[in-house]
């Protein structure tokens, strides 16, 4: 049995959600814009049946004294007999009779013989269907108007209303019920990449964590020996390996350290570390290596800083933040460290004058193991999103102003024991 992917099972529904709308939807429209001609055509056929019966009464009683007594269930509001001269024959109410018509919408049916129907407003604002037909008395030709009730039309046209609005209402509770229930499944399609993306993660590190402690005491061992070798070697070719050996244990042994500290979960500390003395330490730090690849630092971080992450992380985040920023620029150029205090929250950004970065690696930056570098782990940026989500705050990356790339990370300010 083949069962149909997720996204195309969606596709289905949503096909054939859409042709049943709009099947519903015509079906309705059709339904009310053909209940106004079936409710005229019921008030005309009404017409026709009155009109031939009170013509029948009309014929076996000239004296039209028989009409007095015409019975109609209620469906005539009123009924006169108009002579070509314009008098009134006959009328439903015996005191306008004999009275002369007040206008000459009568004359069309006498002169073309043809039927007139219209709706009009009676003096007690009831809208009601008027119905002028040629009738045939002895000897002449009058007109019979006839006005009647609307009711049956309204409620055909009330059910017709009902019907539309009930369809649309069931339509649109159909599709907000279908919205609900996509948002609900795009929601648990999230939930489920991102338990198989921790579930990932944790076995990855769970093999870091046992591959970096494995490596840590060959790795001792190695440099240990490397460096006896660098001591008693002259200066020489064999000396410079030496030196080698002992530079790749010690990149191996950092690599190491990253691992485990990636993988290690321990509780979040709420330390304060102050921002300040963290800045020049690395500064101070770092200074050979800057004046080596004529990179300059700007710092701009007034007063004291202190922020809800402890010394040994800040020190490690802004390390990391700095070493990419010194390696995306070989041909030297500058680097601004800034933090300004915004109330509850202190925001440092990390700017370099670099190439940006990579369009490719914009959305796995922060991911682990994610390097366009030839050297290197890509475990940096993704501990630097460790150290700042475990002080509690953010971290984002963008596209310097003056082209180059820029971090921003946001940690919980902490005030001075003396300002509490």
């Amino acid at each position: 049995m083949t069962i149909l992917p997720r996204r195309s099972f969606v596709l289905l529904i949503l096909v054939i959600a859409t042709s049943l709308t709009m099947g519903l939807s015509w079906f309705a429209i059709r339904n009310y814009s053909s209940a106004a001609p079936i409710a005229d055509d019921n008030l005309r056929g009404l017409a026709f049946t009155i009109a031939a019966s009170m013509e029948g009464v009309a014929a076996r009683d000239p004296s039209l004294q028989s009409l007095a007594s015409f019975q109609t269930s209620g469906e005539i509001a009123y009924a006169m007999l108009i002579s070509p001269s314009g008098r009134i024959l006959y009328h439903s109410n015996p005191d306008l009779s004999g009275s002369e018509i007040g206008d000459n919408r009568y004359r069309s049916v006498l002169t073309d013989g043809t039927l007139g129907e219209e709706r009009v407003q009676l003096g007690t604002d009831e809208q009601v269907y008027e119905f002028q037909t040629p009738f045939h008395l002895t000897g002449t030709t009058c007109v019979l108007r006839l006005a009647l009730h609307t009711w049956r039309s309204e409620t055909v046209m009330r059910r017709a209303r009902f019907g539309l609005a009930l369809v649309f209402s069931l339509l649109a509770v159909g599709w907000g019920l279908g919205g609900v229930v996509f948002w609900l499944m795009r929601r648990q399609d999230a939930q489920e990449k991102q338990l198989a993306h921790k579930s990932e993660l944790a076995r990855l590190g769970e093999v870091g964590a046992v591959l970096a402690h494995e490596l840590r005491n060959p790795l001792a061992g190695i440099k240990g020996y490397g460096q006896l070798l660098e001591e008693r070697l002259p200066d020489g070719r064999e000396r410079d390996y030496a030196g080698l050996i002992v530079r790749e244990s010690l990149r191996l042994e950092k690599l190491a350290d990253d691992i485990l500290f990636f993988t290690r979960t321990d509780a979040e500390l709420s330390l304060p570390g102050n921002l300040s003395s963290v800045a020049g330490q690395l500064t101070a730090l770092l200074a050979p290596q800057l004046e080596t690849a004529g990179i300059r630092i700007v710092t701009n971080i007034t007063g004291t800083v202190n922020v809800g992450c402890p010394e040994e992380r800040l020190h490690r985040l802004l390390l990391n933040l700095l070493t990419n920023a010194i390696q995306a620029m070989p041909e030297g150029g500058e680097i601004n460290l800034v933090a300004h205090n915004r109330g509850s929250v202190v925001e440092i950004s990390v700017a370099d004058s670099g190439l940006g970065i990579e369009t490719e690696m914009r959305s796995k930056l922060f991911e682990p193991f994610r390097t366009s570098k030839a050297r290197g782990a890509g475990l940096g940026l993704a501990l630097c999103k460790k150290i700042v989500e475990g002080c509690g705050g953010s971290i984002m990356a963008e596209d310097a102003p003056g082209g180059g790339a820029l971090f921003i990370v946001r940690l919980p300010a902490v005030l001075p024991e003396s300002a509490v």
